[in-house]
């Protein structure tokens, strides 16, 4: 569907994507300009026409949203009714509908505009949703949320254990600013963070000594909870790819028998991914440009009314060996997939030197529903574009051979 974040396949989707990420960047810049007196004086009008139409933008696509999330299997399995309702309780999904709610109330009830300012920044969230990295980070922000809270109550307690120390030591010395407990805990805290406004600062020996282990304190209780998003964001990131090894290309049906000097230079060409569930791995009738090893994970192919399903070792896009050829099916991952993916050029100069792994290939290309004639007229068109590459290095050899002879003959 178009309305799916991330369609760059298609270039309606593409179109769609960037218009709504354009409208979104210009809603936070038109609500920045009416805090200008000037601005505002000027372009009223045009900055209200421009909210009013934003809201019939919104409004639509979140129907629209709404209306088409039962063509996700994930959605439907729930039932018309419930999986929409489902769906409309997603964060991104909540955010969408607070991007233009709290405005279209403002409207029929005259609220005030500046405290529906701060509903329209909400607009800004809806980036996540063509940003795969930073739901990633969300996600790592939600996975990680019992570390991260832990880390918030050892930073709480150690702040109100130097607000105590503090009130204890310098609140008699200095009573406006620490002779109670919350303005202690604020100089803490201001410590803690190394922000150090200077408005409260320590006069007694002692005090000094507190302030100086808060502040030592403060570098190691604030790295603690980025040491854990970092952490989760690089653990998130490496599920979403994996180290090709040598054993496992070894294990690949495709490439059995093969010895170790082959197999090392195999392992420098493909790049490892993992596609998401449901998520298209080819399209039939797009331009053949990788072919994938599945190395884990389950995938169903589809073209024309047969159906089958794929699994480890099984190989996907093998139109990939013929020059300007195009995807004959259509694979959808089941679950998550790890695979390999080889380059179709990197693939074809491969099959060029290693005829075995053509032959292999060429005999999945066979298997995955081509017909015998369409092959064999692809296969002979490789061969001869592979004899006369060949033709043109024996001719140059040749050339080069009798300019040499011609050099001798000269010099003697």
């Amino acid at each position: 569907m178009l309305l799916e974040e991330g369609q760059h396949d298609s270039p309606t989707g593409r179109w769609i994507e960037g218009c709504l990420i354009g409208l979104i960047v210009a809603n936070v810049v038109a609500v920045a300009l009416e805090t200008i007196p000037y601005v505002d004086a000027g372009y009223h009008g045009a900055l209200v026409a421009f909210e009013r139409a934003s809201l019939v933008v919104y409004f639509f696509e979140y129907l629209l949203r709404l209306w088409s999330c039962v063509e996700d299997p994930r959605v439907k399995v729930h039932g018309r009714i419930y999986g929409r309702v489902a769906f409309a309780l997603q964060p991104l999904m909540v955010v969408d509908f607070l991007a233009f709610a709290p405005s279209i109330l403002g409207i029929f009830f005259g609220l005030d505009l500046r405290v529906l300012r701060i509903f329209r920044l909400f607009r800004l969230l809806k980036l996540a949703r063509y940003s795969q990295t930073l739901q990633a980070l969300l996600n790592v922000l939600f996975v990680e949320r019992s570390a991260l809270l832990a880390s918030a109550i050892l930073l709480l307690a150690f702040t109100c254990l130097s607000g105590e120390l503090m009130y204890l030591v310098e609140g008699s010395v200095q009573p406006k600013a620490l002779g109670t407990m919350p303005g202690a805990m604020y100089w803490a805290l201001t410590t803690l963070t190394t922000v150090g406004y200077g408005d409260i600062s320590p006069v007694t020996p002692l005090g000094k000594l507190i302030a100086g282990v808060t502040m030592i304190a403060g570098l190691a209780l604030f790295a603690l909870p980025i040491g854990i998003i970092a952490n989760g964001f690089v653990t998130g990131l490496s599920r979403r790819r994996f180290a090709i090894t040598w054993s496992m290309l070894r294990r690949q049906p495709l490439f059995r028998g093969f010895d170790i000097e082959t197999l090392t230079e195999l392992l420098e060409v493909p790049t490892a991914s993992v596609i998401r569930e449901h998520a298209q791995v080819t399209v039939e009738g797009k331009d053949a440009d990788e072919f994938y090893l599945i190395v884990d994970g389950v995938a169903h192919a589809e073209m024309g009314s047969e159906f089958w399903d794929l699994g480890p070792g099984d190989a996907v896009g093998a139109e990939a060996l013929r020059h300007l050829a195009k995807y004959t099916c259509t694979v959808t991952a089941e679950t998550d997939l790890r695979v390999m993916a080889f380059p179709a050029d990197e693939l074809r100069r491969l099959c060029r030197k290693y005829s075995a792994l053509r032959e292999r290939v060429e005999t999945i290309a066979r298997k995955s529903g081509q017909s015998d004639t369409h092959t064999d007229i692809n296969t002979l068109s490789y061969d001869l574009s592979e004899i006369t590459q060949r033709l043109q290095y024996a001719l140059a050899a040749i050339g080069n051979r009798d300019a040499t002879s011609r050099t001798a003959r000269s010099d003697d």
